[in-house]
């Protein structure tokens, strides 16, 4: 099995209708790789009740829209807003987050934009610091999709595993301490680059790691930077998690953690340096 979109049978063993209906939100925004629309696209195929449910929530999404172009639209007291206030926030949304531009500047008037001024701020104070490798990190590692293969025999069999599926070599760290138990590993991708996926537990918790390569250096260069051993990390707080990222020269690490960040940041300090 190669890092390329999966078959059918190996598809279909990935998607169930609880996985469905986490990644129904993602799924009608378009915001799914295509590994992950396979998946989608398989399950729906056979699957009727979670068709009937995406049809659903197509057509509830469809009728806001409407309702919101005729009480937003022009005409409307409510749409009303300067053209300069209408023109910072059009180039707020297409400097900031391209994908969400799109969704929002489509369905609804730019004077809708206006009008809700001030919780378009709000979404940019919370996402603008995070870039694409954390966010489709977090997203993924909520889904919960089963993993492909068990960590039974140790962290030398996941890289194993990986070998031949990658086109780089995915190291894994060394977590310390025996509270971190390593459970398994699955094939991902981040911006449609192949990753490895390994996931960890904790007493309270788990972790999830996402290991690619980046020679461009295009991930790993937003957040707050962190002095944890040898090299420093960036922290990233979204969607309620703390993230850690940092590199072995080529090589992004993308933690995704329950963990608040002092104790992140003491973990990660324990794998630097440190691989399989």
């Amino acid at each position: 099995m190669t890092s390329s979109d999966p078959t059918e049978a190996e598809a279909s063993a990935f998607m169930d209708c609880a996985e469905f209906s986490r990644t129904l939100d993602q799924y009608l925004d378009g915001e799914l790789a295509s590994r992950e629309e396979s998946e989608v696209a398989l399950h729906l195929a056979s699957c009727e009740a979670c068709r009937s449910l995406a049809d659903a929530q197509t057509r509830l999404r469809e009728g806001l829209r409407a309702r919101l172009r005729v009480a937003m639209g022009p005409g409307s007291e409510r749409g009303r807003a300067p053209e300069e206030l209408k023109q910072r926030i059009r180039a707020s949304l297409l400097n900031k987050r391209p994908g969400l531009a799109r969704r929002l500047l489509s369905p609804v008037s730019i004077a809708a934009l206006a009008a809700c001024a001030a919780g378009a701020l709000v979404v940019f104070a919370t996402h603008g610091g995070t870039d694409p490798l954390v966010e489709e990190a977090v997203r993924k590692h909520s889904r919960d999709l089963p993993l492909e293969m068990s960590a039974a025999l140790g962290p030398e069999s996941v890289a194993r595993w990986f070998t031949g599926k990658l086109d780089f070599n995915a190291s894994l760290p060394r977590f310390s301490g025996s509270d971190v138990r390593l459970i398994g590993a699955r094939l991902s991708d981040i911006q449609n680059r192949p990753a490895a996926y390994v996931r960890y537990d904790l007493p309270r918790g788990h972790l999830g790691l996402f290991i690619l390569d980046d020679p461009d250096r295009h991930f790993g260069e937003v957040g707050r930077v962190v002095k944890a051993g040898p090299s420093p990390i960036r922290v990233i707080n979204a969607r309620g998690f703390n993230v850690a990222v940092w590199r072995r020269d080529e090589i992004v690490y993308s933690l995704v953690s329950d963990l608040d960040e002092s104790d992140l940041a003491e973990l990660v300090k324990t794998a630097q340096g440190h691989a399989h």
